[in-house]
């Protein structure tokens, strides 16, 4: 139960932080790498151990849900799917290694988080 409330939040805080961003127009680059890292920290800590593939399954999820939601409701998305062709399918694999680079990033901030707080409940023992 902990764990599945846990990808709920981060998914929904992730859209959160997706939308923030891109309303804010922060570079995609910058903002996806922020968002990973806010997410993947907060399911590390609440998660604890193997929080990992959890953060990597939230963070790819939101970034999936984020970037067809703009897609679908941008004018600029809608020029992009209205040429179709090569130039989108090199726009969609370009966003797919974004998500995945940015899900790794995110799984490696729950990682850290995760030992991180194991190690200060050792230190309290």
């Amino acid at each position: 139960m902990k764990t599945r409330n846990s990808l709920l939040i981060g998914i929904v805080i992730g859209l959160v932080l997706f939308g923030f961003f891109e309303y804010l127009e922060l570079d995609q680059t910058y903002g996806g790498i922020i968002g990973a890292l806010i997410v993947g920290t907060l399911i590390g800590k609440i998660i604890g151990k193997d929080s990992e593939k959890y953060a990597f399954f939230s963070i790819f999820t939101y970034n999936l849900i984020g970037w067809i939601l703009v897609f679908l409701l941008t004018s600029d998305g809608k020029i992009a799917l209205q040429y179709g062709g090569i130039a989108l399918s090199a726009l969609v694999g370009f966003l797919l290694i974004m998500v995945f680079f940015y899900s790794i990033i995110g799984s490696f901030g729950a990682f850290v988080a995760s030992n991180l707080s194991r190690n200060k409940e050792d230190e309290g023992l």
